[in-house]
């Protein structure tokens, strides 16, 4: 089966998607009642429009990736361990699996649990750079980086396993 756009290209894709919702994260649109759910936008329209078929499922595909995100925001917050590295790992591992079953909905290929299994821990690996001291205790533009690197993981391995 052909791609229509190789796996570099959308692994770029993902990590613009990545960089656009820490650019959003302090935007007056997310101190709305909807928390920093408009932040991840970026991500759900790129996932919705490479992964969704039917496409006319995407806006609720795209609702989908909005909950994921702030649940595994609201995760790594509520999480209290002695071990805060663990917390966001957790964190990322939810938001993989979460990924996996917002994008079931649009593709079957994703309903396998090989699939589902390998998207929760790359999103618990992709979340390691959430926990690198120069991005989390330099400027607020260094964190733009962490953004990048787990949509970018997650982004192309859902796009890969998709099928499309």
């Amino acid at each position: 089966m052909s791609r229509p756009m190789g796996l570099g290209l959308v692994a770029v894709a993902f990590a613009v998607a990545g960089v656009l919702s820490e650019l959003l994260m302090g935007t007056a649109i997310t101190k709305t009642f909807l928390g920093a759910a408009p932040a991840v936008l970026p991500f759900a329209i790129l996932a919705a429009v490479l992964c969704t078929r039917p496409l006319y499922l995407a806006p609720v595909t795209m609702c989908l990736h909005c909950a994921v995100w702030t649940g595994a925001l609201w995760l790594a917050i509520a999480l209290d361990s002695r071990v805060p590295q663990l917390n966001l790992c957790i964190a990322g591992m939810a938001g993989g699996l979460g990924v996996a079953v917002a994008g079931m909905l649009g593709c079957r290929k994703l309903m396998r649990a090989r699939t589902v299994l390998w998207l929760g821990a790359v999103g618990a690996v992709a979340a390691v750079p959430f926990q690198i001291p120069i991005f989390t205790q330099g400027p607020d533009s260094y964190m733009i980086w962490p953004f990048a690197i787990w949509q970018a993981a997650v982004g192309t391995l859902l796009y890969a396993r998709s099928g499309r």
